[in-house]
């Protein structure tokens, strides 16, 4: 089934080269895969008027789109005295869980969208010294703990996807939950070999994954690391030095799409079997996980007609030593 997605950055920009050049809507569609309906949409909705005349700017589109999208939320202003309410609500010191779910003439929306709400300031102006407890603010990273730079996995080669060649790797990390600890596992999946590896490392900060997985890749010969598909997460904003070290290109899933990845989730999924949410990964032994990464690189797998990754990966790094 064809899954609609919103423009991006990268088709806008693509967009208005084609535009500017005369190319008809038709021309263009077939150039970005797109129907001739969604361009033609995209033109009209995203014309600026600029030294006297129109035109279609990318990030004027992209800004208006992302200013648009703050309003789709459902029932976002249905009823300004909602928001009076809540506001008043809050200013006389009540928490949003009470505000929830004491029963009220008015509709009042669940105790998550009043934080959302607060935090987006279409309540009390935004002002988070309303709430109890003064220290109930969401720290952020840059766009939500994730950052904006970095090659879209859409300029990724195509032929990666299907598997024929060694040396494209998947990563990801896997962290104990429940706040337990700051400890967890860098992962990396070969996607032909599915051969998996896991290094225990001490946070999530960029830096440290960085370093990590330059000093396990780095062991391995020339040719061996092409390229290394992550999401946008913040430990991976150190991701031109890992380019810069191991002389291969990075590139980032779009957002919610673990399945681009797909690899090294299915076998994250094989190491939780280890260890499960919860655990404490800081008390994890450098042996035991060796131990428990070998049992999962020496089973036969259906999808690589019943051979080892570990097999597999050790024949491809002999040819990649000659």
């Amino acid at each position: 089934m064809n899954c609609y997605h919103h423009f991006t950055i990268e088709e806008r920009t693509c967009l208005r080269k084609y535009y500017m050049e005369g190319l008809s809507f038709r021309k263009i569609t077939k150039l970005l895969g797109r129907s001739p309906s969604s361009i033609s949409r995209e033109i009209a909705r995203k014309y600026t008027s600029r030294y006297e005349y129109n035109t279609y700017y990318p990030h004027t589109a992209h800004k208006k789109y992302l200013f648009r999208r703050r309003f789709c939320h459902r029932g976002m202003f249905g009823n300004e005295e909602v928001v009076e309410y809540i506001t008043e609500k809050l200013q006389a010191t009540w928490s949003p869980e009470q505000i929830a779910n004491t029963p009220c003439e008015l509709k009042i929306p669940c105790h998550k969208t009043i934080y959302r709400w607060l935090y987006e300031g279409y309540v009390a102006k935004g002002n988070l010294k309303v709430l109890r407890k003064k220290g109930k603010t969401r720290k952020r990273l840059g766009n939500g703990g994730r950052f904006t730079t970095g090659k879209s996995i859409r300029k990724r080669d195509k032929s990666v996807y299907k598997r024929k060649e060694f040396g494209h790797w998947e990563a990801d990390t896997v962290v104990s939950g429940r706040g337990k600890t700051s400890a967890c596992f860098a992962t990396l999946a070969e996607r032909k070999t599915r051969f998996y590896i896991a290094i225990k490392i001490p946070d999530r900060k960029g830096s440290t994954l960085a370093k990590a997985v330059i000093a396990t890749l780095s062991q391995l010969p020339k040719g061996a690391v092409k390229t290394i598909t992550c999401d946008r997460g913040s430990e991976f904003a150190n991701w031109r030095e890992i380019e810069s070290a191991l002389n291969c290109q990075m590139y980032f899933a779009d957002p919610y799409c673990a399945w681009q990845k797909g690899t090294n989730e299915n076998l994250n999924g094989l190491l939780r079997e280890f260890y499960p949410k919860g655990h404490n990964l800081s008390r994890v032994s450098q042996k035991t996980l060796e131990k428990n990464l070998a049992l999962i690189n020496a089973r036969p797998k259906k999808i690589l007609n019943f051979q080892k990754p570990q097999d597999l990966f050790e024949l491809f790094l002999k040819k990649c030593c000659t």
